[in-house]
């Protein structure tokens, strides 16, 4: 096969059809896809077949009136080059702002209607490439510092969108230097086979990644759910053991203590059935959003069970893990009783254990398991805090147990 340009333009143009349908096939068949990435997927393969529609036309200049070859071409390629950029904004949560390309693409065709203008090759190069080279540059900043999930392959669709962006500078720096009086005389020259070459390799690689940030959102949505709690955000108990394993297995040979908290909401079975399930769902986030809110950036936190809760504590110290468990009940008892007029108490009972770093997680778990039972024992409301010593004896830290949920208190 030969590389010139009518058999470039001819490759562009079955790739931006093809793209079109492998975008709508993804669009109809792909059953994992927020609404973002699908309204992005349709976006694009509208774009892409506009866009091709303008490539075929163009490619046809000089066998059809220029009113298709250049006014409709440059038009559809204009629209569709924009839904593209739109969608690539949906995709990232953020304004397409389609209506802009709109007005660019309808700007278009009333400056044709000038003859000034439309008899110039290099004005008319100079609107389109220009619009394209904005566009696309664009892209290029959402994808380095609006992708908020860090997803390579939208980087690498910046990366890819740059290299198209070059080829549109290339080819209008080379018409506004040389100065061809029209496209078919640009046609063959050496400048356009290099353009349609970058344009085709940016094609193709805008075909594969938009499919394959799709794939990876969903890949990344299936890795949080599988370690987080999907009703809470909170990582789960693989998820948080992992992370306490690996923090101890850095800091073994350290010498310091950590502190474990476990927290048993006692009493979210009854408010369920008197007041129904979501209220008992809604106490769940927020002790969530507490533990968020207030725990040190530091700490390791999760959620082991429907109504059990646990965080680890760096550096830790009686005082500080009394403190910091008592603060996060009153917290939470504050929360209830404003958002219940003072209706809804729910008791918490706590176990903690402050372990030196050479105790194994399980152990320091167990004890604090114990404490839980202990606290349940003791009555509502109660923070039952051991001691473990590197031989693995355990015994129970002087102090206040018990916290207050009043509203008077509870600051």
């Amino acid at each position: 096969m030969q590389l010139d340009t009518p058999t470039l333009f001819a490759c562009l143009v079955i790739a931006e059809f093809a793209g079109s349908v492998i975008f709508l096939m993804f669009y109809l068949f792909w059953p994992i896809r927020n609404p973002d990435s699908a309204r992005s997927l349709a976006m694009w393969s509208l774009g892409m077949f506009l866009a091709a529609c303008g490539t075929l036309l163009v490619a046809m200049r000089g066998t059809i009136p220029d009113a298709f070859s250049i006014i409709a071409a440059n038009f559809l390629i204009l629209i569709g080059t924009g839904l593209r950029r739109s969608g690539f904004a949906v995709f990232l949560g953020l304004r397409g702002h389609v209506w802009l390309f709109a007005i660019v693409a309808v700007g278009w065709i009333v400056l044709c209607l000038f003859p000034p203008f439309f008899d110039s090759f290099v004005m008319r190069t100079n609107y389109v490439q220009g619009c394209l080279i904005v566009s696309g540059l664009w892209v290029v900043a959402m994808a380095f510092w609006e992708n908020k999930e860090k997803l390579r392959s939208a980087r690498l669709l910046g990366f890819t969108t740059l290299i198209e962006v070059a080829g549109f500078v290339w080819f209008t720096l080379n018409q506004n230097i040389l100065l061809v009086p029209s496209f078919l005389e640009a046609f063959p020259q050496g400048f356009t086979v290099i353009f349609l070459v970058t344009l085709l390799f940016s094609i193709i690689m805008t075909i594969v990644l938009p499919v394959a940030m799709v794939i990876e959102r969903s890949m990344q949505r299936f890795r949080e759910e599988a370690t987080q709690n999907e009703l809470t955000g909170l990582p789960n108990r693989r998820a948080f053991l992992n992370a306490a394993e690996d923090w101890l297995s850095e800091n073994r040979e350290r010498p310091g203590v950590y502190g474990i908290m476990l927290f048993s909401m006692d009493e979210i079975e009854d408010v369920s059935e008197k007041y129904g399930t979501p209220m008992g769902l809604a106490l769940l986030q927020l002790f969530a959003r507490v533990m968020k809110d207030m725990l040190p950036e530091t700490s390791i936190s999760g959620q082991l069970g429907d109504t059990k809760f646990v965080v680890l504590l760096e550096e830790a110290n009686n005082d500080l893990v009394h403190l910091t468990a008592q603060r996060l009940c009153r917290h939470f008892a504050l929360g209830c009783h404003q958002a219940s007029a003072g209706k809804l108490t729910v008791s918490i009972s706590v176990g903690a254990v402050n372990s030196p770093m050479s105790t194994h997680l399980s152990r320091a778990m167990g004890a604090a398991e114990k404490g839980v039972e202990l606290s349940r024992k003791q009555g509502k409301s109660q923070i039952v805090l051991f001691d473990m010593k590197a031989n693995g004896s355990v015994r129970k830290a002087k102090g206040p147990t018990a916290f207050s949920t009043s509203r008077k208190n509870a600051a």
